[in-house]
């Protein structure tokens, strides 16, 4: 089996950064091509760094890396967007931070997963464009969706049997929304309103655009976010770190 190229372009979104050494640093990137991964940025916190700035996190660039022992490094990077828009925005930011955590989360290093890569540009681009942060819970319900958790909103996810237009137990160990004959003493999760289920039934099948124009008022767009929250909370087993600055309004 011939070998791996030892270097390789790819397009990317810089998820998170930390810090190595005086200089360089390690980002974590969601890639068109190759899935998540590491990579080192060699004197990248020097000031004359040409590829300072476009690597910083929520840039989506064209990167070019060299293959290493343990981690692979830049060797030149081009942005492709740096979505400034959304970083004058401070509840947009933080919920760009919060989905880029979700991705590297629910992700698996060097897997290629275009949906899910194709579903981040896609938050990121409305969110820089000004769409209101509502726009969270379609990238919540579809990126568990896509990666196998989707919710289950029409039918009953225990026995499942029809789910009556009534206010309605949504449990995240059961993922989805669960009849009055299957809730038992054990069951957790919390009750939805009808409201609520036709709106996280409507982001299933609208496009981002047509959610983003849907319009919430703070109580729904409130009980949504616990709804998701929910079923997220269960999948991970803990709660992701950037929910704690989340306060989204729609």
């Amino acid at each position: 089996m011939a070998d791996r190229a030892r270097t390789y372009t790819t397009e990317g979104v810089v998820l998170r950064r930390r810090n190595l050494g005086e200089a360089d640093s390690i980002f974590t990137v969601f890639s068109l091509h190759e899935g998540k991964f590491d990579a080192v940025a060699r004197g990248v916190r020097k000031a004359k760094s040409r590829m300072r700035g476009h690597l910083e996190p929520l840039t989506r660039s064209t990167m070019h890396l060299a293959r290493g022992r343990s981690l692979d490094v830049f060797t030149q990077v081009e942005t492709i967007s740096a979505h400034g828009r959304l970083r004058d925005n401070l509840d947009a930011l933080t919920a760009a931070i919060y989905c880029c955590e979700l991705v590297d989360r629910f992700t698996v290093d060097r897997a290629e997963q275009r949906a899910v890569y194709e579903l981040l540009l896609d938050l990121l681009a409305a969110l820089d464009s000004g769409e209101a942060v509502q726009v969270v819970r379609y990238f919540e319900l579809h990126l568990l969706a896509i990666t196998g958790y989707e919710m289950r909103l029409d039918v009953c996810a225990v026995c499942g049997g029809r789910i009556e237009a009534e206010d309605t137990l949504l449990s995240g160990p059961a993922g989805g929304l669960v009849c009055p004959n299957c809730r038992g003493p054990s069951t957790t999760g919390r009750i939805v309103s009808v409201r609520a289920i036709k709106a996280l039934r409507y982001a299933r099948g609208a496009s981002i655009g047509e959610f983003a124009s849907l319009r919430l008022d703070d109580h729904l767009a409130h009980e949504m976010e616990m709804a998701t929250a929910e079923v997220i909370r269960t999948v991970l087993d803990r709660e992701p770190n950037s929910r704690r600055y989340l306060e989204l309004r729609p």
